[in-house]
């Protein structure tokens, strides 16, 4: 009797009348107020197109929202919520504000992604919406999920984020959308550096922090080395007068250690060890002896060595660390405690010997 008492006073939503909020990105507006732009679905049959796109000013998320909902007749349901967009003036001056609304609501799943716009949010939207035939918010959930699967990027799940946000010793780094070809597009990751947005790295740049974090396999590599020192072994005449070979690779097992040889100077090793195979040379090759794989992979270590190090001090120019170099300083100090102001000053003396092992595994057909 109780159920039944308890189920008669639940309140009743036609769903002709309720419009699902899938995705939504916050931006500033004037007078610091925020604007909230949403993309919500319509249950309805004779609607021409199922998605509406509000947006509402205000000066909390809340507050926009309500905004937004009186200037439609359909009550808007968070429903499932796939993506955030935050504006990038709004992320240069901190979102961390708004990532707490997310945090304290229920409703928010923990596999939905937050990411930063190149310009505002609005415009990644809405052009995104209106250039793409089904759903925005999915649709950008999908590209993103594909290059985490892929081991492009690090995951960047709402989860993972938040955990990188609050840990003292390691900066979360998170996608970076634009407009492509009149389509929203993921154009690299946008570095944070104390919920702040600090700088953005290439999605090359993403794929050497995730191999930082994690082991690596099944993933195609490209690099581009020095086409002079394997003269001897190109055959036929050149196909390009371009001075860099551009070699394709796929990683069967990637792992990288680091460890801190000096805390006093702020001195880490990491050792990146990779197993590759080949699969294409940008010119006809004769890879028939050790002698030819053992200069490949020399070259390669060099180059894939001098990206870390570019990347490293790009990283110590916008003081964001999302390699979590500051976890392993914290875990050596006689003390264990590290402070988020310590670190930001500390970040930028650090060094790191990078040692790269590459080890040549399959030829490939040109053996």
């Amino acid at each position: 009797m109780a159920l039944l008492v308890l189920t008669a006073c639940v309140p009743t939503k036609i769903i002709e009348k309720v419009a699902i909020i899938n995705s939504y990105g916050i931006d500033a507006a004037e007078e610091g107020q925020i604007e909230k732009t949403i993309i919500a679905f319509r249950f309805d049959d004779e609607a021409q197109n199922i998605a509406t796109t509000l947006s509402g000013t205000a000066n909390t998320v809340r507050g926009a929202e309500e905004d937004a909902a009186n200037k439609t007749s359909f009550t808007l349901k968070p429903g499932q919520i796939r993506l955030v967009v935050y504006g990038k003036e709004i992320a240069e001056n901190g979102i961390s504000p708004y990532i707490n609304v997310l945090v304290r609501d229920a409703r928010v799943s923990s596999m939905m992604y937050t990411a930063i716009s190149t310009g505002t949010a609005k415009e990644v939207l809405t052009a995104g919406q209106e250039n793409t035939p089904a759903n925005i918010g999915q649709y950008l959930q999908d590209l993103i999920e594909k290059e985490i699967k892929q081991n492009t990027i690090p995951d960047v799940s709402f989860f993972h984020f938040t955990h990188a946000l609050e840990d003292t010793g390691q900066d979360p780094i998170l996608p970076l959308l634009g407009i492509r070809d009149n389509k929203a597009a993921l154009i690299g990751m946008a570095v944070m550096d104390n919920g702040k947005y600090a700088g953005e790295i290439s999605l090359k740049d993403a794929f050497l922090v995730n191999l930082f974090q994690k082991n690596i396999r099944d993933k195609p590599l490209e690099v581009s080395i020095s086409k002079e020192p394997f003269s001897d072994y190109i055959e036929g005449q050149l196909q390009t007068d371009d001075e860099q070979l551009h070699i394709s690779t796929l990683i069967t097992d990637g792992r990288t250690r680091t460890k801190m040889t000096d805390v006093g100077g702020l001195e880490f090793q990491t050792e990146v060890n990779l197993k590759v195979n080949l699969y294409e040379t940008s010119e006809p090759m004769r890879i028939r002896d050790e002698k030819a794989a053992r200069l490949l992979e020399k070259e390669m270590e060099k180059k894939i060595t001098k990206q870390y190090e570019q990347l490293l001090a790009s990283l110590k120019e916008t003081g964001s660390d999302p390699f979590g170099l500051g976890n392993i300083y914290r875990i050596k100090k006689e003390s264990g405690k590290l402070t988020e102001q310590e670190w930001d000053e500390k970040f930028p003396e650090v060094t790191v010997d990078f040692k790269v092992n590459v080890q040549l595994v399959n030829y490939g057909s040109v053996r």
